[in-house]
């Protein structure tokens, strides 16, 4: 092993070969092939277990536009270890569940809330928020409920609504 130096910005010299010997005997490191390279110690890297924890927003979330009376699916794409939970907003308050009409439940890709019989007033800003130990991460999306009201028909063009009979002469039947 060859002895280094390093040449301080003041002029001073150190030895490091002390520093470089002590690392390798009390942390396992390896000796660095450049001599103005010192090995760091494994006192700063995470466990095994500590590196595999993550929070991820896979995708965001879609806007949707849809009519009075459909159903409107959003979904929440996150992953994580440990597995986040999510929490959902409307306009920034949580989400009520309402039996039958309004449900949200954890799925394989993180999260998906349901609406049924959608009505004008579910229009808003929906937020899923996926927390675990690691940190949270969320996205937003637009729910667009517009009011459909049966198409007026147009002057000389049949409603889609209005059923054609074959004209008959007078007095048959």
């Amino acid at each position: 092993m060859s002895r280094g130096t390093v040449k301080e910005p003041h002029g001073c010299q150190r030895n490091f070969t002390l520093i470089i010997v002590m690392l390798v005997v009390n942390c396992g490191a390896e000796i660095p092939s450049d001599p103005n390279v010192v090995a760091a110690s494994s006192w700063n890297m995470s466990s095994g277990a500590e590196r595999d924890h993550f929070l991820r927003l896979d995708a965001p979330m879609n806007n949707i536009t849809t009519s009075l009376g459909q159903t409107a699916e959003l979904h929440c794409h996150v992953s994580g270890n440990p597995p986040p939970t999510v929490r959902w907003l409307k306009n920034d308050a949580p989400v009520v569940q309402e039996p039958r009409r309004v449900s949200y439940r954890p799925t394989s890709y993180g999260s998906r809330l349901r609406i049924r019989n959608l009505d004008t007033t579910d229009t808003g800003y929906f937020q899923c928020v996926a927390t675990n130990t690691y940190g949270t991460v969320s996205t937003t999306g637009i729910l667009f409920v517009k009011f459909d009201p049966a198409p007026t028909p147009l002057p000389g063009r049949p409603s889609p609504f209005t059923v054609s009979l074959p004209e008959t002469s007078a007095g048959q039947f």
